[in-house]
């Protein structure tokens, strides 16, 4: 696969686009201002236990206190087909009945605070390392789900089974693929290491206090995603590209020192690979595909709602061949947005109709397919009576939309506001509530341009009603800087007065 990273190094933020195919498949950015705690580990204080929800609240030293889901026994877990980065969500392994307010816990962040929740925690310690996890409180092993040659993975098995610290679980990372176990030694015994500090300053230290620290964007990318399927990363700055080829040999990474380039261009690096409209593209509704049909995504507090359309799609054969063409390519784009979105949660995609069963299994295979893609985990949970296919993706971070974007102050993050007819109507009412109650000579009020559009013809005859009916000079101006639904009253008294300043919006 033709795939390649581009990291900005920016003064306030660090940005990473992961392309694949010419394509951006992923953006993630890390500001400074932002609290980066996902996989960070805190010695944390109980505040409170609620054994109703099976919750308790820990305060780990952040302004939220975060949230424990309690599992009233050990949880088993089969982690021979685990998920990508699927170690930082597995239930604790560890008894929880017997935590009490004001006990001190060691957890771990799984999800950062998304308003209005705190952080979600858990008490089942994972070490991501570049080979390898090392989960202190679980002893069993697995096998990222990414490894899919059979033999493959009986062979790292069977490495892990005699590496396997006694008490400890492992997991075998997709970059763990060929690798000997000399190979893997080295990271196992520096997760061990950390494992011990890690402790010991839990030891030392009051709750609540941070006792470790995850890696920074660019050092996670690196370890995480820096495989022999990545070709080239390109790095706009020389310090972080001379710090890049350090930790590369840190992590016993020379070889792939080559495959790492400092980007000397004019033009900012994201510019130059046209990533800022892209970027642009993954935050509108609209996605059109490539055969002129398009994709329509909603996304509430509760789920995310995809609606797929033929558009201009109408096709040279029948229709079924129509649809099917449409909702196949519909299903690849789905899972490329998702991924690049970074929507979570659940996600009900509404494709277009199809009479034959044979048509509705292509495309979910498609969909499934183009799910495998995806290092986060997405599960097809049914297709409903009304064909409606309903899915699930872990969630860890903000979104896209989330991270860039703030609800509107003006609409109140509805998307829509009151329009100009509604809008002229009442100025109707306000100019009769005004003429009514005010002595004054004359009445100016400012409108939005389309307003003011819409209180031409028959509304402006009841305009000049209301001057003859309560004596009053009465004038409507428009404002590009004045909101659709808003009418300000501008000024209220002498004729020759509210004249004079009506001139002004001239």
């Amino acid at each position: 696969m033709n795939k390649k990273v581009l990291i900005d190094i920016g003064l306030t933020e660090e940005r990473a686009a992961i392309i694949e195919e010419g394509r951006l498949v992923e953006i993630h950015i890390e500001r400074i201002e932002d609290d980066k705690i996902v996989g960070n580990i805190y010695k944390g204080r109980v505040i409170n236990v609620l054994p109703g929800i099976e919750a308790a609240f820990i305060d780990i030293g952040v302004e939220k206190n975060a949230f424990l889901h309690i599992t009233p026994e050990p949880i088993s877990s089969d982690l021979q087909n685990i998920e990508e980065e699927e170690y930082y969500t597995l239930p604790s392994l560890q008894s929880e009945k017997k935590i009490k307010a004001g006990q001190e816990l060691i957890v771990q962040v799984v999800k950062e605070a998304i308003n209005p929740k705190g952080a979600r925690v858990t008490t089942n310690i994972s070490l991501p390392g570049r080979y390898l996890v090392l989960m202190p409180y679980n002893n069993n092993i697995g096998i990222s789900h990414r490894i899919e040659d059979e033999p493959e993975r009986e062979r790292l098995k069977k490495i892990l089974q005699q590496i396997k610290v006694k008490d400890m679980g492992l997991i075998a990372r997709t970059a763990a693929w060929g690798k000997e176990m000399e190979e893997i030694l080295p990271d196992l015994d520096l997760l061990i290491r950390l494992w011990e500090k890690i402790k010991k300053r839990s030891q030392r230290v009051r709750a609540p206090m941070l006792l470790h620290e995850d890696l920074s964007l660019i050092y996670r990318i690196i370890r995480d995603l820096f495989t022999e399927e990545v070709e080239e990363i390109l790095v706009n700055s020389p310090i972080e590209y001379e710090n890049i080829l350090k930790f590369l040999s840190s992590l016993s990474l020379s070889n792939l020192k080559s495959r790492v380039s400092l980007y000397q261009g004019e033009k900012p690096i994201f510019d130059n690979y046209n990533i800022e409209k892209e970027i642009e593209k993954a935050l509108q509704k609209k996605v059109w595909l490539k055969c002129g049909g398009y994709l329509v995504i909603d996304q509430t507090e509760a789920l995310t709602v995809i609606d797929v359309n033929t558009g201009k799609f109408v096709g040279k054969q029948d229709m079924r061949k129509t649809i099917l063409k449409t909702n196949l390519q519909a299903a690849e784009e789905i899972a490329l947005q998702l991924r690049l979105r970074d929507i979570g949660g659940i996600i009900i995609i509404d494709f277009i109709d199809m009479e034959v069963q044979e048509d509705q299994d292509k495309v979910i295979k498609k969909l499934e397919e183009s799910l495998k893609r995806d290092k986060t985990k997405s599960n097809i949970v049914q297709t409903t009576e009304l064909g409606l296919v309903e899915l699930t993706r872990k969630r860890a971070r903000r979104d896209l939309e989330n991270v860039l974007r703030t609800s509107c102050p003006y609409c109140g993050g509805t998307g829509r506001v009151l329009s100009s007819e509604t809008v002229s109507n009442m100025v109707i009412r306000r100019l009769q509530e005004l003429s009514k109650t005010t002595r004054a000579e004359a009445i100016l009020l400012a409108v939005h341009p389309q307003v003011e559009v819409n209180l031409s013809g028959s509304k402006m005859l009841l305009i000049k009603q209301l001057e003859k009916e309560y004596n009053k000079t009465i004038y409507i101006v428009s404002s590009k800087d004045i909101t659709m639904e808003k009418i300000e009253v501008v000024a209220v008294g002498r004729l020759k007065e509210v004249k004079k300043i009506k001139n002004m919006y001239r």
